[in-house]
């Protein structure tokens, strides 16, 4: 498995989106155009254009030869080819997950929330940990745990159709401990530090994780881009 992440922080002028465009399909051009804000059709189109370059770079396919399928989650996968992956986006970061594994990635933002928000999204154990913590400690806390969950869901595919509520995570120092009593599936987690005001969360069904992550600035993947996908 490999871990790539695009800081997206202060794209200048010199990155031609319109450019970037014509390597992605009309379909998801017409969704990008919908969305209200900014910062939101750019975290999506760098998703699409940082899959789409690690696709051509592992499977020497080229960009006019990928096409996705979804499973009825909505969980994407390569058509045509076994290849696992999954993409997260918050804030300035988008990141990807890319193995042969079935693989589930999440990255949030730390930033204020409703504390009242977690009796409905933790277990009973979960809730107990978090009012435990010093209120300054919560906050983090809820992150940590959060794409904990989201990281699992979305590397078993099921969305949430699995109710966030019926498995748990503790922690004993930088072991995760992952507990459900509606599966007994294998499954492995880590988490990596990126940013200090983010959490990243990633779950593989085989204990195998990379050592650190490829951090790129949106001007490598802009290079890429032109590079691979034309």
């Amino acid at each position: 498995m490999e871990i790539y992440a695009v800081n997206i922080k202060g794209v200048q002028p010199k990155h031609s989106l319109s450019k970037l465009m014509q390597y992605i399909p009309n379909e998801k051009i017409n969704k990008l155009k919908q969305f209200l804000k900014y910062e939101d059709m750019l975290r999506s189109l760098t998703a699409e254009l940082l899959i789409r370059v690690l696709i051509v770079k592992q499977k020497s396919l080229r960009n006019t030869e990928i096409f996705f399928d979804t499973n009825p989650f909505g969980k994407p996968s390569l058509k045509g080819y076994l290849l696992e992956f999954n993409l997260s986006h918050s804030g300035d970061w988008v990141v990807c997950a890319i193995g042969n594994s079935p693989v589930g990635i999440d990255i949030e933002e730390i930033k204020s929330i409703d504390i009242e928000l977690a009796k409905y999204i933790f277990s009973n154990q979960e809730y107990s940990h978090f009012i435990e913590k010093k209120e300054d400690e919560r906050q983090s806390y809820f992150f940590e745990l959060w794409t904990l969950k989201e990281s699992y869901i979305k590397a078993v595919g099921s969305g949430l159709s699995f109710p966030l509520h019926l498995f748990s995570f503790t922690k004993s120092g930088n072991k995760i401990i992952f507990q459900s009593n509606y599966t007994s599936r294998e499954v492995y987690f880590r988490q990596f530090h990126i940013d200090l005001n983010y959490k990243l969360a990633v779950c593989n069904t085989r204990n195998l994780f990379p050592e650190y992550i490829h951090i790129w600035s949106f001007d490598q993947l802009y290079i890429n881009s032109l590079w691979l996908l034309s």
